[in-house]
């Protein structure tokens, strides 16, 4: 028992003192909140979507993943998406409404959720993790633009479909995802030699991988500094209900039916860092600002982002606790 508490421990509380730090250092530092938010913006633009290649970069054969659980994190995102439309219906407000739903299925994968696998199962964690924010990214995304559209209402915000698409496809982390692959791919296909970039090029895929290890530590950083705890007692039904449904309801559902179904899904140690670094993060941070440029309760979004960020390192410390109890870390 102790030894499961340890390892649930050195796993998380790295990634809590960065949090904490960032909040501690945004408090005392002389730097504005301009410059934490050009910050933020080197990560997404840069720095994540290099970490996001090299882990992809380096895997040997695309059929080595495990393809049949991947699909399965795209059907539980689905899940979690239909599980907040049900539970929605308890809001009056209908622009609460698909803040709500977008809070169930959209979680911080690539702020806090890559930095998580790779804590809980190292790079082979990493690297898988990496495959799955291909097809999840763009899914999340997808389905925010949708379902903020239609709980809002407002047809002079709906987004064309050629709109639609063109952001999905020049969002940064699904054009590093896409690269890594297409990479890996013309490697399989020996249209290029054998880890060409590595081994031909070993000084520019070493500034590429150093560029990438910085991206989570500087993004947990960023993460505290942009928390600010204002304007909660009012929304406090609703934050509750959408912090159950993120942290508790989804990795429940989820998790569960994975553990159910680990053998049909060839599920082990290696895959299931990336199954709570999808289901049990909290809401993503990018979700505010989609909220506020579609339609809907933009402080609400705001303060799902918060609080489900400072109570995931309780709720992922059990179940990261609870599944390396049952072998499955």
């Amino acid at each position: 028992m102790l030894d499961t508490f340890l390892f649930a421990l050195r796993a998380l509380l790295p990634l809590l003192l960065t949090i904490a730090l960032g909040y501690g250092v945004r408090r005392i530092g002389p730097w504005e909140p301009d410059f934490y938010r050009k910050l933020n913006s080197l990560c997404f633009h840069l720095l994540l979507p290099l970490s996001l290649f090299c882990n992809i970069y380096a895997i040997e054969d695309l059929a080595q993943v495990n393809w049949r659980l991947a699909v399965y994190a795209v059907g539980g995102v689905l899940a979690c998406l239909a599980m907040g439309a049900a539970a929605a219906r308890l809001l009056k407000r209908r622009e609460q409404r698909g803040v709500l739903v977008q809070a169930a299925f959209r979680s911080n994968q690539a702020i806090l959720g890559l930095p998580l696998a790779n804590a809980l199962g190292g790079e082979p964690a990493m690297a898988f993790a990496s495959v799955v924010s291909a097809l999840t990214v763009p899914l999340f995304n997808l389905l925010a633009v949708l379902v903020l559209t239609f709980y809002s209402g407002a047809s002079d915000r709906r987004p064309s479909a050629g709109k639609l698409v063109l952001r999905i496809v020049r969002n940064p982390l699904i054009v590093g995802c896409l690269a890594g692959i297409g990479a890996v791919a013309l490697r399989q296909l020996g249209a290029v030699p054998d880890f060409f970039l590595r081994d031909q090029l070993p000084s520019v895929y070493q500034v590429l991988q150093n560029l990438g290890k910085t991206a989570s530590p500087l993004m947990l950083f960023v993460l505290g500094a942009s928390l600010d705890f204002r304007a909660t007692g009012r929304l406090l039904p609703q934050l509750s209900l959408g912090i159950c449904l993120r942290l508790a309801a989804a990795p429940a559902l989820v998790i569960g039916a994975a553990l159910a179904l680990r053998t049909p899904l060839a599920l082990t140690t290696v895959e299931m860092p990336t199954l709570v670094a999808v289901f049990a993060s909290p809401v993503a941070v990018s979700s505010a600002v989609m909220t506020q440029e579609i339609g809907g309760d933009s402080q609400l979004a705001s303060q799902l982002v918060v609080w489900s960020s400072v109570l995931s390192m309780g709720t992922i410390f059990l179940i990261v606790y609870l599944l390396r109890g049952m072998g499955a870390l």
